[in-house]
């Protein structure tokens, strides 16, 4: 039983042993307690309890607390059985009375702390961030932009020539709807060609203004997500053969959102921001789903004034680890199956420049102020009708069981679909040993670090959870036992060469950031030093002791997966009994679409089936934000 205990007391009800459930069974912490105390002059009262729903919520990454979803009836999801002392559910005597008292509070309203905006109660800072990012998107998506219609029509018709007439070339829309728009959204699943359809859209662009080139700049949130945006845009430029002063207007180097805002080292602030500005006239922002509601707000906000804003992404992936969900309150709307929906002048728009004037798209009403900045892809080149990790992660991202069947005995050669039993997961541990021992191999054989670090990353094996036997760090442990009892490592010091890590804690003086992944190897002199590239493909060599936190990574979390792609991806999901909690479809469509060639997946069928019909959502004003009044 926990020791902390609050010097209050109140007839109706005992704080006392509901704060101490509270805090056994982990659904506050002690520091939240303190701030509502706080906020709350150390009174027991409504408010108190409210404010600490709203730091319980906004602790699950939710940017705010609908008021209209709490169940008045066990606010805290208390687990009865687990209580050591009987004791009421709930705080609150009277719904209506604790929103009454709420309102009048002195903690709640207009710069206050707590901030209360159509029945949803927030933090100060994130109803700040929510009310910015709509305020810009919304002027952005208003701004009128100099355009030569007639000329984009010819350069659509170049980039994009008629092959179906009965179809809609949704790449050949999204176009259209960028070149003629400062704030756009692109979102599709993996293999729709976002980075294929940008590439087009930069040569569309620097034609249009080839008198006045755009200053274009392309970021990722991670390392590892803008080195593939990079890989993306080089490839894409390479099959489209442009001429070479034109693909010489199109960047190919893209960074990482920290970099492009400039870490302050030991601060949490960036060189660039409202006062200062960065130079750019369009940004374009990859894997946008991963960005959470304070970075966007701080990179928006960097923005000059007259600059264009992108963004692309998987509005069905994983939302950002830290709050926020702000590509899928954008995509709100988007089904696939169905076109989106746009106003009358920008279907007519759509049609005259896209298909020479064929009204193939209908203008729609809607009280989404950014209807028309919204491009779906929906059309997977990637995968093709015959590909198994296409059809996989159709079937789990639509919850279609049937769909799933047909898939897991089909037998297709990029799938590798194993049942979860003692015998499979000692045999899934021996297949990712001898994954790896190709890079370990070429470490011993004296290859470039380049070519380790290729080698590594070309298998990845992904877990759902962190603890307990098909959790990441067991199964880490076990690789590394492996491996060592082949030879490949020596693991008996801290560290050792060919030892792959993890950074977890951004260092802004070495500029290593969450996320990073490096391999400790030998210098000509034998020294150990952990190597790392960077999204530029530049080397760097740091003492392994100055690193910052960092896990062990033969081995990761399907959420740290999150803006990468591997070759061979192998994927395992707990027995049903953990995968109740933490496993649901967009973990196991996120880890599914890591894979590019091959995906081996380790589950109980049962597992898979439930993780398809638990979907989850976080709470969010910025949406409604966005709708007309």
């Amino acid at each position: 039983m926990s020791q902390f205990s609050l010097d209050f007391t109140q007839d109706s009800f005992d704080d006392a042993l509901f704060i101490e459930a509270l805090i056994d069974q982990r659904k506050v912490r002690s520091v939240d307690i303190a701030l509502a105390k706080l906020l709350c002059d150390s009174q027991f009262c409504d408010a108190f309890y409210l404010i600490l729903l709203v730091l319980k919520a906004e602790q699950n990454q939710h940017s705010c607390l609908l008021l209209d979803t709490i169940d008045w009836f066990n606010p805290f999801e208390l687990n009865i059985e687990q209580l050591a002392h009987p004791i009421e559910l709930t705080p609150f005597v009277d719904k209506d009375k604790a929103l009454q008292a709420l309102s009048c509070h002195q903690a709640v309203g207009h710069d206050k702390p707590i901030v209360l905006f159509n029945n949803q109660l927030y933090l100060a800072r994130l109803a700040n961030y929510e009310a910015f990012l709509a305020e810009r998107f919304i002027s952005m998506s208003q701004r009128e932009i100099n355009l030569d219609v007639g000329q984009l029509q010819v350069l659509l018709d170049v980039y994009f020539p008629e092959q179906d007439e009965s179809l809609i070339d949704w790449q050949k829309v999204a176009c259209a709807i960028a070149a003629s728009s400062a704030f756009c959204v692109i979102t599709g699943g993996p293999g729709t060609g976002k980075t294929t359809t940008v590439t087009k859209l930069l040569a569309i662009l620097q034609s249009l203004y080839v008198k006045a080139p755009l200053n274009i700049k392309l970021v990722a949130p991670t390392g590892k997500a803008a080195a593939r945006l990079s890989e993306s845009i080089i490839g894409a430029k390479g099959r489209l053969a442009l001429a070479p002063e034109l693909a010489e207007l199109i960047p190919e180097d893209a960074q990482t959102i920290h970099r492009l805002l400039g870490v302050i080292p030991n601060s949490n602030k960036y060189k660039h921001h409202d006062k200062n500005p960065l130079h750019v006239d369009l940004l374009i922002v990859d894997e946008a789903s991963m960005v959470d509601l304070s970075l966007m707000s701080k990179l928006v906000a960097a923005l000059p004034e007259g600059a264009r804003l992108y963004l692309l992404g998987d509005k069905d992936q994983l939302a950002s680890v830290d709050t926020g969900c702000i590509l899928n309150d954008l995509c709100a709307d988007l089904k696939l199956g169905q076109h989106p929906k746009y106003s009358s002048q920008r279907a007519q728009l759509i049609n005259d420049v896209c298909f020479g004037g064929v009204k193939k798209l209908s203008g729609a009403a809607s009280k989404f102020q950014l209807q028309d900045m919204m491009a779906f892809l929906q059309q997977s080149h990637r995968f093709k009708s015959d590909s198994g990790i296409g059809q996989l992660a159709s079937a789990v991202n639509n919850n279609d069981p049937n769909h799933l069947d047909w898939v897991i005995h089909q037998g297709f050669p990029e799938l590798s679909l194993y049942g979860l039993s003692n015998e499979s997961y000692l045999n899934m541990i021996e297949r990712a040993a001898s994954a790896y021992s190709n890079y370990l191999t070429a470490i011993q054989a004296g290859e470039s670090v380049q070519q380790v670090h290729k080698l590594f990353s070309g298998y990845q094996l992904l877990a759902a959870v962190r603890e307990g036997p098909y959790g990441v760090n067991e199964l880490n442990k076990r690789i590394e036992h492996k491996l060592a009892q082949k030879n490949l490592i020596r693991p008996y010091s801290r560290y050792y060469a060919g030892m792959p890590l993890m950074i977890t804690q951004n260092d802004y003086q070495l500029k290593l950031f969450n996320g990073d992944i490096g391999i400790v190897l030998p210098d000509e002199s034998g020294q150990l030093f952990a190597t790392f590239i960077d999204e530029q493909g530049s080397l760097r060599s740091i003492n392994p002791a100055r690193l910052p936190s960092y896990d062990l990574v033969y081995v990761m979390t399907i959420h740290k997966s999150q803006g990468s792609e591997f070759g061979y991806t192998a994927m395992i999901l707990p027995p049903i009994q953990r995968a109740r909690q933490g496993v649901n479809r967009q973990l196991v469509y996120t880890g599914i679409t890591r894979a590019k060639d091959h995906l081996e997946l380790i589950c109980q069928p049962q597992v898979l089936r439930l993780a398809m019909e638990k979907t989850v959502g976080r709470s969010s004003g910025l949406r409604e934000r966005l709708l007309k009044n």
